[in-house]
Order: C-alpha cells, then structure tokens, then sequence
C-alpha cells in the first residue's frame, strides 16, 4: 500500500513563520558614530551631566525612542498577531506587512519629538536657539527617524 501525502499549505505557512523569526524591525536614527545630530539624540534619549564646553551642563533624559516603544509595544504585538491570523489564512507574504509596522513605529517616534513638552529648555537654551520646544531646532533630527526590516 501506498501513502501519498498532499500538503494543504502547512510547507508553505512554515517557511513564512520561519521567515518571520528571522526579522527584525528597527526604528530609530542610522547614522555613524560620530555625526553631531546622532550624538544631539543620544544625550536627550538618554541625558548627561557633562555636557558643553566644560562638561559641566546637565541635559535632562527626553526619551523619544524608549518612550515611543515602551507606549506600543501593545499595539505592535496585535500587529503581530494580525499577521499570525494572515499567515494562517494563506497569505504569506510577510515582509510588506513588516515595513507598515516599522513606518507605524517611525511615525509614532516622529510625533514623540513632535509633542514633547517636558522638561523644559534651560532659559539659556531658548535664547539660543528661539525656541522653548525642547526637542525641535531645526528639525533635523526627527527628520532622520526611520525604520528599517532587517535579518536578525
């Protein structure tokens, strides 16, 4: 007797999960070491107390990213599990669905800078830049949020 096995999709819903744990959804600024607006994020995503000419400033923490994240890392997981419900379905192609998620994320981080208020420019700063929005001179920097797939 022979057994002749007819695959219903499973060999093709396998590899899109295996594809799927083999991505990863950056979101944030791709810059070098070194570039001034890279350096200008990390000390408000993270804050300093040595920072100007004398290392003697504090900058106080803005978290942009981490903030952003940690406010929709719910709202990613059901997008995962969006995409978990598709594969079963029969639609495999995961990638495009990746990339929405990852512009999602790019977009809340963007309004993150946008929106933030808290804490307050120093005096001196808002003297020397015109502005009290704490986040936003030039808007170079929210302008350099992006989002990347990537393998893992």
């Amino acid at each position: 007797m022979e057994v002749k096995v007819i695959d219903h999709g499973f060999d093709k819903y396998k590899k899109s999960i295996e594809e799927l744990h083999s991505k990863q959804i950056q979101v944030g600024m791709f810059a070098k070491v070194g570039d001034k607006v890279l350096t200008k994020a990390i000390v408000n995503e993270f804050g300093t107390t040595q920072a100007g000419k004398n290392n003697d400033v504090t900058i106080p923490e803005r978290s942009f990213i981490r903030s952003t994240y940690n406010r929709q890392y719910k709202k990613v997981g059901k997008r995962f599990d969006q995409i978990f419900v598709s594969i079963s379905k029969g639609n495999y192609n995961i990638i495009p669905r990746l990339k929405l998620i990852g512009l999602e994320q790019e977009t809340e981080t963007k309004k993150t800078i946008t929106d933030m208020r808290t804490p307050e420019n120093a005096e001196s700063t808002i003297a020397k830049k015109g502005s009290s929005h704490p986040l936003i001179d030039t808007g170079e920097m929210r302008s350099k949020i992006s989002h990347e797939v990537k393998n893992k």
